[in-house]
């Protein structure tokens, strides 16, 4: 019997390598305990659309909830990040402070921000003129979330949280680059409303405020939300590795 590979055979070979590599699948449900994944993912690196996909785990498997909402990331596209993700997935291009990249790779979801106070399910912030994200690197609050009538200014380069616009009307806080926040390895990562869906992001994922609204009622602190986001390839050999819907 003669094998046709659908790929070029290095490429497939490489492929299988890679997953051999993880002794055993994980499961990130038992793993991390979490009971809802949000799986966003693009056609390309270098793409800045892309689709959204939202499940929760139920009976033994993961059952979806929403289905294919289109989304905008960073304006390079994807760059593997500080995340949940094994450090043996992070080869390649790496996310790096103001790279214009969104993270490849697993995060926790942790909580909700936006301009007003949030019914939901998650805890969430109300911020104001005060509240900002800090992006300088040498500052002790890097990749944190701080309000400057509360605390001393010792940084140089910060982003505003209440902004004039509408895209951090609601938004949800991805934890990249967390417990430690290491420097210049990128910062203050969201999910937010959209500008328009040809408009990237500095490095966030942004979709229409309507969807925005719909994930947001659908999160549970309860059940340890966690974000999935890479490209589609990526995506095909972590189903393998993670159990992935």
């Amino acid at each position: 019997m003669l094998f046709r590979f659908s790929m070029n055979p290095i490429s497939f070979i490489s492929s299988l390598l890679f997953i051999f590599s993880f002794s055993q699948p994980e499961d990130l449900h038992t793993k991390f305990k979490s009971s809802q994944l949000i799986v966003v993912t693009s056609d390309s690196w270098n793409k800045i659309e892309g689709k959204m996909n939202v499940y929760e785990y139920n009976s033994g498997v993961w059952k979806s909830v929403l289905k294919d909402i289109p989304i905008v990331i960073g304006r390079s596209g994807m760059a593997w990040g500080k995340g949940l993700h094994s450090s043996e997935l992070n080869k390649g291009r790496l996310k790096k402070e103001g790279d214009g990249n969104s993270p490849a790779g697993i995060f926790y979801l942790s909580g909700l921000f936006g301009y007003d106070d949030i019914s939901s399910k998650m805890n969430s912030m109300k911020v104001d003129k005060q509240t900002f994200c800090v992006d300088d690197s040498k500052s002790a609050y890097y990749n944190q979330i701080v309000k400057t009538d509360t605390v001393k200014k010792d940084w140089t380069s910060a982003e505003t949280m209440r902004m004039k616009s509408d895209v951090y009307k609601y938004g949800i806080f991805v934890d990249y680059n967390v417990k430690p926040a290491i420097p210049e390895m990128g910062s203050c990562i969201f999910m937010h409303i959209w500008s328009g869906s040809t408009s990237p992001t500095a490095g966030c994922t942004a979709m229409k405020e309507t969807d925005m609204l719909k994930l947001i009622d659908f999160l549970d602190k309860k059940k340890n939300p966690l974000l999935v986001q890479v490209p589609r390839a990526e995506y095909d050999k972590m189903k393998r590795i993670y159990k992935l819907p």
